[in-house]
């Protein structure tokens, strides 16, 4: 292992004289664990992409973490604060300076639980909240979240408007401090689920809605906490029925995906139907591309009860060829390529049935799937409290993807017993649209803040089991990054292709 790391460091000695590195780890660290009323934070855990695989950490926190919250780390994967969507901890786990309070007034909001004051985030909260680095200042980050309030039709879900929230990593010895929070800037009656996407500019955000009915589309730029432009979108042609509860209810209340390159959107429409929706990083446009039913399935529950279950939640694989869904029922893979998308999907292993806290499967209890997360690793992740499942090859077809259903291999695809959750960290990597007219728009007269380039770096030097290799690239979606491990003989003892947009890769 020595000789190999030595082979490893001489190749980064010689690429890191010649070049500065451009790292973006800003989703390195994931939240998970879990408490109740009266414990807050007991038994939460640090899950980590770096040295060893995926490591974790259990720690008590000052606020809850029942469905899962959001961590963002520095440019350098350093861990700078979480949330639940409604309370922020600083890194020491501490509530931050001003951290309690986000979404005052909503259904959702931390003061609504008896008349106490809390530190509890819902059931319908998570992935209501995302968190994005300013391009200028490296210090400061933005929440971008959606005031939620509880509906009394098949919406379920009224969001009547979008904030964002203002945070300074450099105020308070550095643990941080909330400048302001639950600014407005955007109302009307939108679906919970919003994307974050880069402008191809490379450094503002377009925040895309999507209307109740699925037939509008909205695209506010942000350039930093302003809004400077608004697009909608109409979707025209869309003659499938939806008329029933559960078609309303799926389409108000399912999440917007977008694909690692910004290109791809796709969206619900519907238990049955989904729509695959192209999106102009340069002009905020939305277009729909296709329509594709993506399956109710029966499926016979605890006591015989028989339900009919679509996929609810969708996400890309890195080069944007293959979509993934879950649903109660099972994980699916559907080819974008193919001529006709809906007869190209594959079901993924079995039922996704809920396990224990003791990780025994619980056959007929559905709840064992989440929402997806796209790791640094390439890898897609669909967890949820103990249930841990894994697309090991997301850009290969069928068993070639390396899929791994927690419900067929427990106690856990992660052989951890924690309850953790997926995380929709936008993509920090996606940088600008080369040779594209829209980089000068918008321009600022400061320069982003890292210098362009490249990097490797191997670590523990010395190590007689796993070794994280991690690289920094001027573009990760642009071409591709190949590792080759040699001996002092030449000979080739590992090869790896990094996906796009991945930047971590353990050696065994």
């Amino acid at each position: 292992m020595k000789r190999i790391i030595t082979a490893i460091f001489i190749f980064v000695t010689l690429l890191a004289s010649f070049h500065q590195t451009y790292a973006q780890q800003h989703d390195r660290h994931w939240i998970g664990g879990y408490g109740w009323p009266g414990t807050p934070g007991d038994d939460a855990v640090l899950m980590v992409f770096g040295e060893d695989g995926i490591t974790y950490t259990e720690f008590h926190s000052e606020i809850y973490i029942v469905n899962g919250a959001f961590a963002i780390s520095n440019a350098e994967g350093e861990l700078q604060f979480y949330t639940n969507g409604n309370v922020a901890a600083s890194w020491d786990h501490q509530v931050m300076q001003g951290g309690k309070g986000f979404n005052e007034g909503a259904s959702s909001d931390d003061f609504g639980v008896n008349g106490m004051d809390t530190t509890l985030n819902y059931f319908y909260n998570p992935y209501t909240y995302q968190v994005i680095p300013d391009a200028y200042d490296e210090n400061i980050y933005y929440m971008v979240h959606a005031f939620i309030l509880e509906y009394g039709d098949c919406q379920h879900l009224d969001m009547p408007k979008m904030q964002i929230s203002k945070i300074d990593m450099s105020a308070n010895g550095g643990k941080g401090r909330v400048v302001y929070k639950n600014r407005p800037f955007a109302e009307g009656l939108y679906g919970r689920g919003f994307a974050l996407v880069r402008h191809g500019n490379g450094r503002d955000w377009w925040v895309v809605l999507r209307n109740h009915e699925g037939q509008e589309y909205r695209a506010l730029l942000l350039q930093r906490d302003s809004v400077v432009r608004d697009v909608v979108s109409n979707i025209p042609g869309l003659d499938m029925d939806i008329s029933s509860f559960d078609d309303c209810f799926v389409t108000s209340t399912s999440l917007l995906e977008p694909s690692p390159d910004g290109s791809l959107l796709i969206d619900k429409y519907g238990a049955n139907w989904a729509k695959l929706m192209t999106f102009d990083r340069c002009s905020g446009e939305v277009a729909l591309v296709d329509t594709f039913a993506n399956g109710i399935t029966p499926l016979v529950t605890s006591g015989g009860v028989v339900i009919n279950t679509p996929v609810e939640s969708f996400q890309f694989s890195a080069s944007g060829r293959y979509l993934y869904g879950a649903g109660y029922a099972e994980i699916a893979q559907w080819d974008l390529w193919a001529d006709d998308i809906g007869a190209s999907k594959i079901q993924l292993g079995g039922v996704p049935w809920a396990l224990s806290d003791s990780q025994e499967v619980m056959v007929g209890i559905t709840g064992g799937l989440s929402a997806f997360g796209l790791g640094p690793d390439g890898k897609i992740y669909n967890l949820y409290r103990t249930a841990h499942s894994m697309i090991k090859h997301p850009d290969e077809p069928g068993e070639a993807s390396g899929y791994c259903i927690a419900a067929d291999s427990p106690p856990s695809c992660l052989s951890v017993p924690y309850w953790l959750f997926s995380n929709r960290h936008p993509n920090f990597r996606l940088g600008p649209l080369e040779g594209s007219g829209c980089d000068t728009l918008l321009s600022s007269t400061k320069p982003p803040l890292s210098n362009s380039g490249y990097g490797v770096s191997a670590s523990p030097t010395v190590a007689s089991g796993q070794v994280e290799v991690g690289i920094t690239l001027p573009r990760y979606g642009g071409g591709s990054a190949e590792i080759q491990v040699v001996d002092m003989l030449g000979r080739v003892l590992h090869y790896h292709r990094f996906p796009p947009y991945a930047y971590l890769h353990i050696l065994e």
